[in-house]
């Protein structure tokens, strides 16, 4: 593949996951526009993960089939909204999530110039993990409700989507307010992980940035 097109590739992806986070947030509460509207922009990040995929090896026909099966399944629960449709959706999605982040993790850690393609990569990854656990609090919440809880609200009122969004991002950065808390002990034990990801993330990305960079000097 080109640099070019991979630079477009690599921009078309990081607009779509800045769309996705913009646009959860203006149309939380509105349940009907909300599924209408995530899923359409979740479909466009699932083609543009999947074109962000390398060509060599099966990465990309594998990412391919993952993102079918989660398109697939999340236009039949936009239809027929049952509860084992929901847990597939999240299960599927956070495959795919999983599965794009370790390639392209393998991928942008390739000796070579550190170009703006490979900056945006580079950025569309620490996202991607965020939407990876986000998908996972997702997964947790729908097979165990009451494993998140939002401070100032009843228990009994289930955590929104966006809430669980809003945890993950903070989570992975490590900011942590404190305002939406893990409850149960798989979601303690995820929240920690995330954390863990975000910081080594931040230190592993520097490393082989600063290696990508002295091997392109080298050669």
């Amino acid at each position: 593949m080109g640099t070019t097109n991979r630079d477009r590739y690599s921009l078309l992806l990081l607009l779509s996951l800045i769309a996705f986070i913009v646009l959860s947030a203006f149309v939380a509460g509105n349940h009907g526009l909300e599924d209408g509207v995530l899923v359409l922009s979740m479909y466009v990040i699932l083609l543009a993960a999947t074109l962000e995929l390398p060509r060599k090896g099966n990465w990309r026909w594998l990412g391919a089939v993952l993102a079918g099966i989660s398109m697939f399944i999340m236009l039949v629960h936009l239809f027929r909204p049952l509860p084992i449709i929901l847990v597939a959706t999240w299960l599927f999605l956070a495959l795919f999530l999983g599965f794009v982040s370790v390639a392209l993790f393998s991928y942008l850690g390739l000796p070579g110039p550190v170009t703006r393609g490979r900056i945006y990569g580079l950025v569309n990854l620490y996202i991607l993990l965020g939407l990876f656990y986000f998908a996972i609090f997702n997964f947790i919440e729908t097979m165990q409700p009451g494993s998140f809880r939002e401070t100032g609200l009843p228990a009994s009122v289930g955590i929104s989507r966006h809430s669980l969004l809003y945890l993950s991002l903070v989570t992975l950065t490590t900011l942590g307010y404190g305002d939406i808390l893990p409850v149960s002990q798989p979601a303690r034990t995820m929240a920690a992980l995330e954390a863990a990801t975000g910081v080594l993330y931040i230190a592993i990305t520097v490393a082989r940035l600063v290696a990508a960079y002295a091997s392109a000097v080298d050669t």
